[in-house]
C-alpha cells in the first residue's frame, strides 16, 4: 500500500490481488457528500479484501479527487495533479444548489463519465460557505457561482476555451467537453 499526506489523504489502496483504487479524502470538519462515502466504502471494502462483485464495481473509482475551499488550495491541487494528469475537470458545487446534487447523484457517476474521467482529474470547489474566502476563489476562477464546470490545464490553471458550462447540463453534454481530453 502506498500513500501521501498533505491537505488529507491521497494515494492508493492494494487489496491482494485486485486492481489498485485510487482515492482522495479531504481533511477539515465538513461532512462527506454522498459520492465522497460510496467511493470511500468501496475502496475500504476492496482493502478488506471484500468480495469479487464489490471489487469490480470498485474499479470505476479511477479518478483523483481533490477538494478546495479557497485560492491556495486550487493552486496546490493543481500542481499535485499536474504530475498525473495534463487536465482537470473544475467542478464547482455547494451543499445547497440542486444542481448540483444531480451533477454529483446522476451525471459524474455515469459510466461513460467515469470512462472519461480516468484521465481527467476531478477538482472539486466547494462554495457551501459564503464568505470572502470563497468569494476570493470564484472571482479568480472567472465563476458567478454553483453550477459551474470547466477543464483547466493542471500544469498552468488554464482554461481550455468552450470547455465551461454554467447551470445544468447533461452526462452527454459533459461527455462532449471531456472527449477531446481523454484518449478514444
Amino acid at each position: 500500500m502506498r500513500s501521501t499526506r498533505s491537505e488529507g489523504f491521497a494515494g492508493t489502496i492494494q487489496a491482494g490481488k485486485g486492481a489498485p483504487v485510487e482515492c482522495a479524502v479531504r481533511r477539515g470538519g465538513a461532512t462527506p457528500t454522498r459520492r465522497q462515502l460510496v467511493v470511500g466504502g468501496l475502496a475500504m471494502a476492496v482493502a478488506a479484501g471484500a468480495s469479487s462483485s464489490v471489487r469490480a464495481a470498485s474499479l470505476v473509482v479511477r479518478s483523483i479527487r481533490v477538494d478546495v475551499s479557497n485560492i491556495a488550495d486550487y493552486r496546490s491541487g493543481l500542481a499535485r495533479l499536474a504530475s498525473r494528469y495534463k487536465t482537470a475537470l473544475v467542478d464547482i458545487g455547494a451543499e445547497w444548489c440542486e444542481v448540483c446534487s444531480v451533477i454529483n447523484q446522476r451525471i459524474l457517476p455515469d459510466p461513460e463519465v467515469q470512462r472519461a474521467l480516468e484521465h481527467v482529474a476531478l477538482v472539486g470547489v466547494d462554495v457551501t460557505q459564503t464568505n470572502r474566502t470563497t468569494r476570493e476563489l470564484l472571482q479568480y476562477l472567472h465563476a458567478d457561482g454553483p453550477p459551474t464546470v470547466f477543464i483547466v490545464d493542471t500544469a498552468n490553471g488554464r482554461e481550455f476555451a468552450g470547455t465551461r458550462s454554467v447551470g445544468s447540463f447533461t452526462a452527454a453534454d459533459l461527455l462532449r467537453r471531456l472527449r477531446p481530453f481523454a484518449p478514444a
